[in-house]
């Protein structure tokens, strides 16, 4: 609003100055009257420029007063993001960062821990603050961000369907959105998506799977539908194993949390003895339908998504001869350290990419001995 009333006022004090300027000059017309004809002929040219002069130092002392009023320099002019917020240069003061993620959990620590290593190595400030899986409480998150002058969020929606009033409230801010791992229903109106190519993810864990069953075979597939990122790694999984001879006989939701993985495999191993694999959207599901294969003594191979510390420590017991077949490995750390060097170059007015896809690999027990020894990659 106070870029549109100063706009007003320059407005007012440019005509101003175009109006006595006209003024001026019919004064000067009339009390020279006898002056030669060939000095008559020149004076509607002097006037016009003399006009332009008064005009452009009018336009240029209202654009210093404007200037002052906001505390900004010819060197710290206004920048504008990539979904058309105008964003404030904060001329050497420190920026504040929200970080919020769908809900607990060692990925999303690493991701935040990517992220805060590069915004406290510029001696800013970042405020993390979890969605407990509730996207009702996930948009109270946000609100307090903005309430609290966040000049950035880092923003990982508890559920893509719901995530628009949350995009909204910080687009209605002006405040820029990184949104990272799972895709909000819009990305239009976010910044810069930072992610995974989950699809890629579910592909990598399918060839596994075909690798070690050329044969074929019945799979299930616990998935997670709130996130856009679960749907695409589900999918990518189902394309890649039903070309290549297997079947899908069951495909339930798990939440992505150990619990109900583990609810849910028991219930799947009750009405499927004949599994040949099951595959997981991540690695925390993944240890609950662990945990339910081996209470009842089953040979369901597991494929899953995250190459997380549990994932690869359970690798690293069993060996070669263990269920958990794979895991298609994720960079939560360079996904958090993407996601605030493009923040900041956001703020700072510089090109940047506005989706950034990080690539994946298999962790298997074939070579989990070069990746047991650190938690993420």
């Amino acid at each position: 609003m106070k870029k549109k009333v100063l706009s007003v006022l320059l407005s007012a004090v440019v005509a101003a100055a175009l109006l006595t300027g006209c003024g001026d000059k019919a004064s000067e017309s009339s009390s020279e009257s006898a002056a030669p004809a060939q000095e008559e002929q020149s004076e509607p040219e002097a006037a016009e420029a003399a006009n332009q002069s008064d005009a452009a130092e009018a336009e240029e002392q209202a654009g210093e007063a404007e200037a002052a009023e906001e505390g900004l320099t010819a060197e710290t002019a206004m920048l504008v993001s990539a979904t058309g917020q105008v964003i404030e240069p904060k001329n050497g003061e420190h920026y504040k960062f929200g970080f919020t993620e769908m809900s607990a959990g060692s990925f999303f620590d690493a991701c935040y821990n990517g992220a805060a290593e590069i915004v406290e190595a510029n001696g800013d400030e970042i405020v993390h603050v979890e969605g407990k899986a509730d996207s009702a409480y996930q948009l109270g998150v946000v609100e307090d961000f903005i309430a609290q002058g966040c000049d950035v969020v880092f923003y990982n929606p508890s559920d893509a369907a719901a995530s628009a009033a949350a995009v909204k409230a910080l687009n209605d801010a002006g405040i820029p959105i990184i949104n990272f791992d799972s895709a909000v229903s819009d990305l239009s109106k976010v910044d810069c998506f930072v992610v995974s190519d989950s699809y890629s993810c579910g592909q990598i864990a399918g060839e596994e799977l075909v690798k070690n069953h050329p044969e074929g075979g019945k799979v299930a597939v616990l998935d997670f539908p709130a996130s856009a990122a679960a749907t695409d790694r589900a999918n990518g999984f189902i394309d890649t194993v039903t070309a290549n001879g297997f079947e899908v006989v069951a495909q339930m939701d798990a939440g992505a949390k150990p619990e109900k993985g583990l609810t849910v495999m028991g219930d799947l191993i009750q009405g499927h003895s004949d599994l040949t694999a099951v595959f997981c959207i991540n690695d925390e599901c993944a240890q609950g339908a662990y945990s339910a294969i081996t209470a009842a003594q089953e040979d369901i191979e597991i494929y899953s998504v995250n190459a997380g510390p549990e994932a690869k420590a359970a690798m690293a017991k069993d060996g070669k001869e263990g269920i958990w077949k794979c895991t298609a490995a994720q960079s939560p750390i360079g996904i958090g350290k993407q996601s605030a060097e493009v923040a900041y170059k956001v703020l700072e007015g510089e090109e940047y990419e506005t989706r950034i896809e990080i690539a994946s690999f298999a962790v298997t027990p074939d070579n989990i001995d070069q990746y047991k020894d650190s938690d993420w990659q």
